[in-house]
């Protein structure tokens, strides 16, 4: 689509960023944030070559969005954020204009795009909450706007200043004057406005005037920051066009200010204007000037009186600072080689400019509402004079005393973090000339952390937003702000500050010269240790987000080694461990709104220390034997594992990465010592799993959770991480239940958190059992301090029965007791306990699980009298049914192993004694359906379960199970009953056929009868039960021929019933043929056509599964199978063999070899394979279409004469072909003779003739011995022979036409086929015996190795 409708597809990504703006779409969560910043990315790569169409849907969405009517908090909120994304990314897709498009579409910009931007910094509101962060945003738009729409912006100042020339109004509307203050302003750019101000300035109003030297100023600081090469040329090659504007423009403001308020006004910019003019300023040092520069040098001259303080006016002598402040600052930006005049003049007011501003006695003010500007004054000067000499620090010193104004020590932080961060010119001094007083600063950090932490303990903090995508920017101190606490307040902002310090160069506060190692590593210590401090105060905002960043920047590997360079390694364990331990132990309190934010960046810390680890692998292990060490290694390891039960998915996700970072230091740490990951992280293997997992960005929350529990129950070895933190989320998880069923309205996300848990108890439950079994077991993480003084745990109580007293069984009795809940929200609780039990259970606690089950269930039964039913206990059941179901339906890895540690007899024989008794209500139905679905998959994993007394247990299962089948008994009127009834009719028959399987019956003891009288009526008890389930299937099936639709199903439903019940009766007399047989055999001569195929289905079905009869002569089994096997060898009076023949007729291709061997076997004990045979070859001649096709299919027939061969005839053809083969192939005469007769196979010394000759020679020798040996040719092959040859003739007869038998009968056909009958014989005989044998001796047995290919 892009490539062949490049509009409509921009225009799409257009759609789709407007749509997922947060006005529309509501608060943002992290999918979404991803979502919206891929959405910028794309426009801002699509911008670059569709410049137009990207920016012109951009205004249409910013002018949509500023045009929406809101209502409420939240709303204005995301309008907010919403507002802030589109100019973010209007000014990226700006600042990346191509210049071939900038003619082409400038009416636009100006139309369109200029007056919605405009909007924003027209309508700043001072008390509007986000008016600032807007009013930035938009700011930047407009420069970058102006970078390549210089023309567009300046048209419209232009008309404006026009405009306000003729303007006979006292008001006048100043705004897009203002707009000079934000453009992009080069060198030919500023010329270009100041000749446009010196032309109108005169014509202009005084707010006019005003506005515009206010706007001057902003824009000469604009050019000199952004282009600071540009105004270091302008004294290289002063610039004539330039300072004659610049004088123009002084002469006429100085003109305008006549009155000392106007002076004030003025001063700022009329010092620019002179640093514009190099040659006037060269010119002014000397005595005498000219008449025309007079007025610049009394300007300089009434400049210095102002600021002595001998002005005459305070407002005087503020300008003056703030001119003074200008002139020092723009100085740094020239070359001392360059213009040394300039400094002259700097350090002829320098002196006094430091005298007003850094007076601790008298504290520079100019009133209560400019507090903000006379800090950025006094940091502008600060950070001016160390360019100028950064040795001379008396002001330095005045700022760092304790005794002054906590102002002082804001304006030289943030001086020192401005130095830092803008060092763009060459000469400009560096950092570390102030790193001297890195231990002031430090005191000054610990005093200010102090003051801070103590006023956020007297006032309880504020719930703050867990958000940190737009954090409010403090930049200055606001005391206009109304406060209680205005001192707290100054110093959270001078905390701050010093928190911004530390990130923009952290050696400035490690620097310790001329100190010993251990006070190093304290200083070192307590500088780490107070801004981890901050890392939780998420009331405190930027502060938090700050030092996090700020202790980053201290983890890296060459900072690192700064803090304490005589012992690094141990000092890293120490601290850094410190720092893990505070910090997982907060995150494990859930003590921290933004949790997921310091996870990540907890990830980036374990990161950094594993760099630092790896530089120094030789000596890693130094030092890390510490107490608090191993403790910060077990916290981590609690709190990677408690967060995985977290709902927030990116948690979850982040959490399983870090696992990667743990098992990374491990592997450095076993390195040094060339020992076993796994002796310092037992689980290592399950953590690279979570690890690998963590990529699973795209999958659902419960997928996630899903692969998580499935990695939980591979936790193999107990650790005190795994252990505590077993223990502290069944604490949490304790509570979370108690707070669910007491507030039925709690919000789902702490609904789906409290299902988390469960899932997490469930998997690793099982580490639990094992800390007990093996207490022992080294890890790497023991538990903090000794045992006695841990909590109870389950570490050290209870038994593997699963002792209620331990938090384990506490834990599973509680999990039990919620299955039956009747709360408000029962159904989605008994729903989550019956999945979590029954799908995510370690497999470790399924025998505890079992007896807890058992022990539930047989309570019912423990009182006298009837058992108890009622809604609880039938609830208590049908979950019970479910979770074992499940339990055994979904076999999880480890199961088999535990499954069978505890008996589950009682408590399924209970199971079905309670659902016995609940009737026949629909409800009922469906529980026993599900039921008997549980024995079904009970006997599926019958090898994994451990049985008391199986046989008696399945004969009871039987007995009951049975009784629940309905047949047509049930003449329920309604269509879903009668569904249901047939459902469950299904169910029992398939879990009676499971029951059955090799199952010898045993009847109830005590009757007075014989054991085999009683195991015959109970034969034929079932046996009649089926038989009468068959014949009710029949009859429906019948009955319902003409039905269509809705009864389809149930159509189907009796066919899969019919099948259940043959495979029952096949079941029960396979396993008791002895006293069934003679109920059952019966049926093989029943008049009723469906039956006696019912019986030979039921036949088959035994032949299926494996019953063996070729053994029959000399074994005990002959007297079991006597009759069974007369029965199925019985034959008709012409000859026929039904039994046979019918079970040729049912069993599936895949099974013939199998049958034929049995067929072959049991017929030829009994003497009576020539029947066999001939009945099988018959067939098989009927079905041949003609000479060639028979006995060339993979049939029936074609099996049995194949096993008759290889059987009967092993012997015959070993000693027939083994000398003949042996001969050829090692015979002297016959190595150097070739056979070969494909012309296109021939060697080059081989003749065509030759071999062909060869080859009559040694096939003559080989036949001439077949016919030689037919003396020795075995009987029971010339019975096979002489029977194909008669079917063959006696069946081509039968398939001659009735016309041919009328003219003639037998001699007719041989007249026809003179040679019909013997082919079939000797084809069989050659291709199907003696070939085969002749071209693999190997594989046929006659030689003991395989010949050479040649």
């Amino acid at each position: 689509m892009a490539a062949h409708k490049p509009v409509e597809w921009v225009q799409a990504v257009i759609n789709r960023f407007d749509e997922q703006l947060p006005v529309k779409v509501g608060q943002q969560n992290t999918h979404s944030k991803v979502s919206t910043e891929h959405n910028k990315e794309c426009l801002i790569n699509i911008s670059k070559y569709k410049f137009s169409l990207v920016i012109s849907g951009l205004t249409n969405i910013l002018k949509n969005v500023n045009n929406m009517r809101i209502f409420g908090d939240a709303a204005e909120k995301n309008l907010y954020l919403s507002q802030l994304i589109i100019l973010d990314t209007l000014e990226k897709c700006l600042a990346g204009q191509p210049k071939d498009c900038l003619r082409l579409d400038e009416t636009m910009l100006v139309k369109q795009l200029l007056p919605e931007i405009c909007h924003f910094i027209y309508t700043y509101r001072e008390g509007h909450q986000h008016a600032a962060e807007l009013r930035a945003s938009a700011s930047g738009v407009l420069f970058s706007l102006s970078c390549n729409n210089f023309n567009a912006v300046f048209s419209r100042i232009s008309t404006r200043l026009q405009e306000l020339t003729v303007c006979s109004e006292d008001t006048v509307d100043v705004h897009d004057i203002e707009l000079i203050q934000y453009i992009n302003v080069d060198c030919a750019k500023l010329k270009k406005l100041l000749q446009e101000t010196v032309l109108k300035f005169k014509s202009l109003k005084k707010p006019a005037q005003l506005s515009v030297i206010n706007s001057l100023e902003k824009a000469f600081w604009n050019w000199v920051e952004n282009y600071p090469d540009e105004f270091t040329m302008l004294y290289q090659r002063p610039q004539t066009d330039m300072a004659d504007c610049a004088e123009k423009l002084f002469d006429l403001v100085d003109t305008f200010a006549e009155s000392a308020k106007r002076k004030a006004a003025v001063w700022p910019l009329q010092i620019i204007l002179l640093i514009l003019c190099p040659n006037i300023t060269q010119e002014l040092s000397r005595e005498s000037v000219e008449d025309t520069k007079v007025n610049k040098k009394l300007f300089l001259e009434n400049l210095r009186k102002a600021l002595a303080g001998h002005g005459g006016s305070k407002q005087l002598t503020e300008s003056a600072a703030i001119a003074c402040v200008k002139l020092c600052k723009a100085s740094t930006y020239i070359n001392w080689e360059d213009h040394s005049v300039i400094f002259l003049l700097v350090q002829s007011i320098v002196v006094d400019l430091k005298a007003l501003l850094f007076n601790p006695a008298k504290p520079f003010s100019r009133g209560t509402g400019s507090q903000n500007a006379d800090v950025d004054l006094m940091i502008d000067c600060f950070v001016s004079c160390f360019r100028i000499n950064p040795h001379n620090n008396q002001h330095f010193k005045v700022c760092l005393a304790s005794s002054s104004p906590p102002t002082f020590h804001f304006v030289l932080v943030n001086s020192l973090h401005r130095i830092i961060t803008n060092s763009s010119l060459d000469w400009w001094p560096k950092i570390d000339a102030v790193y001297c007083y890195s231990g002031e600063l430090r005191t000054m950090f610990s005093e200010t952390l102090g003051q801070v932490m103590r006023g956020c303990s007297t006032h309880p903090p504020l719930r703050m937003t867990p958000s940190l995508t737009f954090k409010e920017k403090m930049t200055s101190l606001k005391f206009k702000e109304k406060t209680t606490d205005l001192d707290t307040r100054s110093h959270k902002y001078l905390l701050l500050a010093l928190v911004k310090l530390i990130h923009a160069d952290p050696k400035l506060m490690l620097h310790n010269p001329a100190k010993q190692g251990q006070e190093i590593q304290s200083s070192t210590a307590e500088l780490i240790t107070g801004l981890v401090q901050l890392v939780p105060q998420a009331n405190m905002g930027e502060c938090s987000q700050e030092a996090m960043e700020a202790l980053l920047v201290l983890h890296q590997p060459e900072t690192i080694e700064l803090w304490n360079p005589d012992a690094p390694i141990e000092t890293f364990w120490d601290i850094s461990s410190q720092v893990l331990f505070f910090i997982c132990k907060k995150l494990v309190g859930h003590q921290m709104i933004n949790s997921t934010e310091i996870l990540k960046w907890l990830r980036e810390i374990l990161i950094c220390r594993n760099k630092f680890l790896l530089r120094n692998k030789e000596r890693a292990t130094v030092g890390s034997g510490i107490p608090i060490c191993r403790q910060a290694q077990t916290k981590l390891e609690v709190c990677l594992y408690m967060f995985l039960w977290s709902p927030d998915m990116e948690a979850v996700l982040v959490a399983m990465s870090c696992f990667r970072h743990l098992c990374e230091e491990a592997e450095v740490r076993c390195g040094v010592d060339e020992v076993p990951v796994q002796t310092i992280l037992p689980n290592y293997n399950t953590f690279i799993e979570f690890a690998s997992v963590s990529n699973m960005m795209s999958t659902g929350r419960s997928a996630l959770q899903k692969r998580v529990m499935a990695l939980l129950r591979r936790i193999e070895h107990p650790t005190a991480g795994n252990t505590e933190a077993w223990e502290d989320t069944h604490a949490k998880w304790e509570q979370a239940t108690k707070l669910i069923l007491t507030h039925p309205k709690t919000k789902l996300e702490d609904g789906q958190e409290w299902v988390n848990m469960t899932g997490f108890l469930c998997a690793l439950g099982g580490v639990c059992l094992q800390q007990r079994s093996a207490p022992g077991l080294a890890t790497y993480s023991p538990p903090m301090g000794p045992l006695s003084e841990r909590k109870g745990s389950m570490i050290s109580m209870g038994s593997c029965e699963g002792n209620s007293e331990t938090p384990l069984g506490r834990f599973l009795d509680r999990l039990l007791s919620l299955m039956v809940c009747s709360h408000d929200k029962g159904v989605q609780i008994r729903t989550n306990v019956k999945d979590l039990v029954g799908l995510e259970l370690n497999p470790a606690l399924y025998p505890m699980l079992f007896n807890k089950l058992k022990n539930g269930i047989s309570r019912f039964f423990d009182a006298q009298g009837p058992v108890p039913i009622n809604d609880t206990n039938t609830q208590f059941v049908e979950q019970t049914i479910a979770i074992m179901k499940n339990l055994l339906d979904n076999p999880t890895e480890g199961s088999s192993e535990h499954l069978g540690q505890a008996s589950i007899e009682t408590m399924m024989l209970n199971l079905v004694r309670y659902v016995r008794i609940l009737g026949n209500m629909v409800h009922a139905i469906q529980i026993k359906t599900k039921l008997c679905q549980l024995v079904e998959v009970m006997m599926e994993r019958r090898d994994d379960l451990s049985f008391c007394q199986e046989m008696k247990f399945r004969n009871k299962m039987v007995e009951y199970l049975t009784d629940w089948v309905m047949g047509t008994s049930n003449q329920a009127a309604d269509d879903d009953v009668k569904c249901l009834t047939r459902d469950l009719d299904q169910a029992s028959m398939e879990a009676v056929v499971s029951l059955l399987a090799g199952l010898p019956l045993q009847p109830e003891e005590g009757d007075g009868v014989e054991l085999m009288e009683a195991k015959s009526q109970l034969f034929l008890k079932y046996f009649t039960l089926f038989m009468n389930l068959l014949n009710d299937c029949s009859e429906v099936e019948d009955d319902g021929q003409q039905v269509t639709g809705r009864k389809r199903g149930m159509s189907r439903r009796l066919a899969s019933l019919r099948h259940c019940t043959v495979l029952a009766m096949s079941n029960l007399l396979n396993a008791n043929v002895d006293s069934g047989l003679m109920h059952s055999i019966g049926l093989g001569y029943h008049k009723d056509l469906q039956t006696r195929a019912t019986f030979m289905e039921v036949l088959t079905k035994i032949l299926q599964q494996g019953t063996e009869f070729d053994t029959l002569a000399e074994t005990v089994l002959a007297d079991r199978f006597e009759r069974l096997v007369e029965l199925v060898t019985m034959m008709g009076d012409q000859g026929e063999l039904p039994i046979a023949m019918a079970l040729a007729n049912v069993v599936p291709c895949s099974q013939w070899d199998e049958l034929a061997r049995v067929l072959v076997t049991l017929f030829d004990s009994r003497h009576l394979l020539y029947q066999l045979l001939w009945n099988m070859f018959s067939k098989e001649v009927e079905l041949a279409d003609s000479m060639q096709t028979l006995f060339r299919g993979n049939s029936l027939a074609s099996k049995i004469m194949t096993f008759c061969f290889k059987v009967y005839g092993a012997t015959y053809l070993q000693k027939l072909l083994e000398p003949l083969l042996r001969g050829v192939i090692s015979g002297p005469e016959w190595q150097l003779i070739s056979f070969e007769v494909d012309p296109t196979r021939l060697e080059q010394s081989e003749v065509l003739e030759e071999n062909q000759r060869n080859l009559l020679q040694i096939t003559n020798r080989f036949f001439l011995a077949i016919i030689n040996s037919s003396t020795e040719f075995p009987p029971q092959l010339r019975s096979v022979c002489h029977c194909l040859f008669q079917a063959t003739c006696h069946s081509l007869l039968n398939k001659a036409t009735v016309k041919e038998k009328k003219e003639s009968k037998k001699a007719v056909v041989s007249q026809r086929f003179p040679q019909n009958s013997i082919g079939a014989v000797g084809s069989a005989m050659f291709l199907r015996f003696i070939n085969p044998a002749i071209v693999s001796p190997y594989e046929a047995g006659i030689l003991d190795k395989k010949p050479h290919p040649e």
